[in-house]
């Protein structure tokens, strides 16, 4: 398979995107600087999590915020414009209507990984990829899921930089770093000026 074909798949909440996030793009284009894209995909919501604290108009505008540098990296609304939670074996059979010649490379985190098997339809999802690419969150070297180890072929981890920044952990200390003004590391200026023009993360 040509790196030239291939497609990466970022997809989270992004709420909000972090410098973590950021990492794990720049890892996906120093492992494949000949990619044809790599497509983030914020969420309207989670099957897996509540519902965001920021509204789908503000997440966007923040996760361009983000990554608009990074070239051939696109932002794609698909999922935001369902306004419903959707399944990764949905959003992946869209991509590949619209893209129906890319082999797909699907991102996910360390976490994700260790219970993929238990995500619905699975299998579906694995034969819709070319790559499960998995990148660290907290672990030096990633335990390998033994569930999947037929599709081990299938499967590369990434080396990218641990941050340690979860948007869940972020948002519960994001109201009062706005009001004392005080940017956490973990967020880019640009994310940053936006959180505190939009005011999307005050609640009192």
């Amino acid at each position: 398979m040509s790196s030239s074909q291939l497609t990466g798949v970022f997809g989270g909440s992004f709420d909000p995107p972090h410098l973590g996030h950021l990492g794990i793009a720049e890892s996906f284009w120093k492992n494949f600087p000949n990619a044809e894209e790599l497509v983030i995909i914020p969420n309207y919501s989670s099957p897996w999590k509540l519902g965001k604290k920021a509204s789908p108009e503000d997440v966007l505008s923040l996760v361009r915020a983000q990554f608009s540098h990074l070239a051939k990296t696109r932002i794609w609304e698909w999922e935001l414009q369902q306004e419903k939670s959707n399944y990764t074996e949905e959003t992946l059979a869209e991509l590949l209507q619209e893209k129906p010649n890319s082999k797909l490379a699907l991102l996910i985190g360390e976490d994700n990984y260790s219970g993929f098997h238990k995500w619905r339809n699975w299998e579906k999802i694995l034969d819709q990829i070319s790559l499960l690419l998995v990148f660290r969150r907290f672990s030096v070297s990633i335990p390998p899921n033994q569930e999947l180890k037929e599709f081990h072929d299938k499967i590369l981890f990434l080396d990218n930089p641990i941050v340690e920044a979860a948007s869940v952990e972020l948002r519960s200390h994001l109201n009062e770093s706005i009001h004392k003004k005080e940017k956490p590391d973990v967020l880019s200026q640009e994310v940053w000026d936006l959180i505190l023009e939009k005011e999307c993360y005050i609640t009192e």
